[in-house]
């Protein structure tokens, strides 16, 4: 397969991968987010119908708790001032009135011969000294109990604005900020016209509001005129009563309080005896209202402390319900509530098709879990008093559908955009090849004997490096000819020379023995272990002994601070060097920028007169994700850059310590997990091979891209060592090789 194909082939599999994998997860991590927002909606509207019924529970015992209160007065058996009852039943209900069906009043029998207790319900036992007595006569029966029928609550008319006149309201506010926001850019005939578009339209709305304001007053009155004629009417009624006095069933009509204006639906009975369908249909009635609040609505009714009747409210389940699960929406919930007993109730019959359709119903009914529906979310509460299971069920199927449509349209668009992209890439493989061809013919022109070949430098980019390492490669093989045969004519003179080195060589190995432990005394004895960037180090010295020097400032903070450096000279003077180099590096501040602590540190080197010492020095500081670094006389540190497998240069022409210069710049690079610092001094690339030729900084550029792709930092650190054994072979080398690694870790 040619490098054109492969090169297009490869761009398209690089770019369809990653595009299918960030739809996915946008898609997913939506639709997560879209659901867990709706289940937090579902559970707040549960838990807030969970409180209506509390709330509707604790408003009945206060107010049934109110009408127990009232003052009833000792009526004879069969007698009861109905008026007086109702309108302070009414009043005492107030605004529960509307879920109230009826009253039940059951007065109790007490004996006569003695004051019952406060919680008494039998007469108390004779006392042992009348024991003897004749026995009392049996008890009268008791009083029927007397049942009152509440009515419905009266409707009042609302004055609500329409969704048509809010529109307007806020086509008025849009057009009136659009004004504002263009004075200046709009001409004095378009303002004019602008402003007569907004009066017009309020014009028009005030017209529609006076006419919607005119229907409501006509309403109103309507309402209050039925309110007076069903009041005389009640007056009417209650002085008819009044005048007969008769004893026995009666109908009673009673206005509702008085803060509310009064249209009465229905008429007030009060009743004294029940038949037995309906006290079959009570004992239901109540069965239910305990399932739904899980007790009776029962209260005492004391006079001068002693329990003379027993109250029960037969409060109406549909309106209890309704008010539960309040008002239908328009996105589709539908809020329901389940008994012990599995009984479902819902807003509508609608609601209760659908839950019967989806199978909640039967999963209620069945007493089984709720189950998991696609395209619903479903959240339930439970009422710890009663056991009633208030829940809200929410289609979600809708906006899944519009997620999933907005996903594969935003896919369908990125391939577009690849498919474009790979239109334009085929010219730029062509040049790519052609690149690559020419660097061929002028290798095999090399391999030919012709050393004058050069290619011609066209770019900066790979190729154009490729190119100028290649005429540089062409031009040292031409020179390392002619060097060949001028070493071989001083090759005599050196051998003549050799027995006076040799003795001279057994004199100063003791001392650069004793120079080189202290060199690498100066060293760390352990790279620093950091939890973000991974370093390995490696030094190799000279026959001589140089100055290379490395070192490591690892702060609680996390901030890593490598020195690279290379004192000039060799021997006791470069050692001198390096540990004043050392000493200050020992107080650096991670505070300071690296720029900052080689000024202040060639300003002290300078202040010491070491005379013509000088040190070449890097300071780089890793923090996450970055790294500052500046440099002073090195070679330039070396990025390879894991996600695009390229390499950047970090290059910089300040002057050594100790020399004239005291100004020097920095740079900063951004860090991706899997990128690889080196950070070298020029012994490497002036690493010489058994026929002289120097290593090069382009064949260490080389070298450090093909190892950056190591799996860690030491075996980049050991491809790199390979390639100078392989150039240099075992032997000492000529100079000093110092090279440290660091990689940003990827995350586990």
């Amino acid at each position: 397969m040619k490098v054109r194909t492969q090169l297009v082939l490869a761009c398209f599999l690089l770019s369809i991968v990653p595009l299918s994998g960030i739809v996915l997860y946008s898609y997913q991590s939506s639709r997560t987010a879209l659901e867990g927002a709706y289940h937090r909606e579902a559970a707040r509207l549960a838990r807030q119908m969970d409180r209506r019924l509390s709330s509707i529970r604790n408003e009945l015992e206060q107010r049934l708790a109110e009408v127990s209160a009232l003052p009833l007065p000792n009526l004879p058996k069969g007698q009861m001032a109905s008026e007086a009852v109702v309108d302070d039943v009414l009043l005492a209900l107030g605004e529960s009135a509307n879920l109230v069906d009826s009253i039940e009043l059951r007065p109790i029998q007490v004996a006569v011969t003695a004051r019952p207790s406060v919680e008494a319900h039998e007469p108390p036992a004779p006392p042992a000294e009348v024991a003897d007595a004749p026995e009392p006569p049996d008890p009268p029966d008791p009083p029927d109990p007397v049942i009152i029928d509440i009515p419905d609550a009266p409707r009042v008319p609302r004055y609500r604005m329409s969704d048509a006149q809010r529109q307007q309201i806020r086509e008025i506010t849009r057009m009136g900020n659009e004004l504002g926001a263009k004075m200046g850019e709009l001409t004095p005939a378009q303002r004019t016209a602008m402003a007569e578009q907004i009066g017009a339209r309020q014009r028009e709305l005030q017209t529609e509001l006076k006419k919607s304001q005119d229907e409501y007053q006509v309403e109103m009155k309507e309402a209050q005129r039925i309110r007076d004629e069903r009041r005389k009417e009640i007056d009417a009624q209650r002085s008819a009563r009044m005048a007969a006095a008769h004893p026995g069933p009666m109908v009673v009509e009673t206005p509702a309080p008085v803060a509310a204006p009064v249209i009465a639906s229905k008429v007030v009975q009060i009743r004294r005896a029940l038949t037995d369908a309906e006290k079959a249909q009570l004992k239901e009635h109540e069965k239910r209202i305990a399932l739904l609040f899980g007790r009776k609505f029962n209260v005492p009714v004391r006079k001068e402390g002693a329990v003379v009747a027993q109250l029960s409210a037969q409060v109406k389940p549909e309106a209890v319900i309704g008010r539960i699960l309040g008002t239908a929406s328009d996105d589709g919930e539908i809020a329901f509530a389940a008994d012990r007993e599995g009984h479902l109730y819902t807003r509508t019959p609608d609601d209760r098709a659908v839950l019967d359709r989806i199978g909640i119903s039967d999963a209620i009914s069945r007493d089984r879990p709720l189950p998991k529906i696609e395209n619903w979310i479903i959240s339930t509460s439970k009422d710890p008093q009663s056991g009633l299971r208030i829940g809200v069920a929410r289609p979600v199927g809708e906006n899944l559908d519009d997620l999933r449509r907005t996903a594969a349209w935003n896919f369908s668009a990125g391939i577009a955009l690849i498919l474009i992209a790979l239109i334009g890439i085929v010219p730029v493989a062509n040049h790519i090849t052609r690149d690559v061809k020419m660097v061929t013919v002028g290798a095999e022109r090399i391999a030919a004997g012709d050393l004058t070949t050069r290619l011609p430098v066209k770019s900066r980019n790979e190729f154009g490096q490729l190119a100028t390492a290649f005429n540089k490669m062409a031009h040292d093989l031409s020179h390392n000819h002619e060097t060949i045969l001028q070493q071989e004519r001083i090759a005599k003179e050196q051998e003549m020379q050799q027995r006076l080195l040799e003795l001279e060589y057994g004199r100063k190995s003791v001392e650069l023995e004793d120079a080189r432990r202290f060199q690498l005394s100066m060293l760390p004895k352990e790279v620093p272990e950091h939890p973000g960037f991974e370093v390995a180090a490696f030094i190799r010295t000279a026959t001589e002994v140089g100055g290379d020097y490395y070192d490591f400032h690892l702060v609680p903070d996390g901030a890593l601070t490598v020195a690279v450096g290379d004192a000039t000279g060799h021997g006791a003077k470069a050692g001198t060097m390096v540990t004043v180099v050392k000493t200050l590096f020992s107080g650096y501040d991670p505070a300071v920028p690296p720029s900052r602590f080689l000024a202040d540190s060639a300003e002290k080197i300078k202040r010491m007169e070491l005379g013509r010492m000088a040190m070449s020095l890097l300071v780089a500081r890793f923090e996450p994700r970055k790294m500052t670094i500046a440099a002073a006389g090195m070679p330039p540190a070396l990025v390879h850059r894991a996600k695009s497998n390229t390499i950047d240069e970090l290059a910089f022409s300040a002057t050594p310590l100790g020399t004239l210069g005291t100004e020097y710049q920095e740079q900063t690079a951004s860090l991706e997990p899997g990128d690889t610092i080196l950070l070298l001094t020029d012994g490497f690339p002036e690493l010489l091979d058994g026929a002289g030729q120097q290593f090069g900084y382009t064949a260490v550029t080389e070298t450090f891209a093909a190892a950056a792709t190591a799996a860690s930092a030491a075996e980049v650190i050991a491809q790199i060592n390979g390639a100078v054994a392989a150039w240099h072979g075992e032997q000492p080398p000529n100079d000093d090789v110092t090279f440290v690694v660091v990689r940003a870790r990827r995350p586990s």
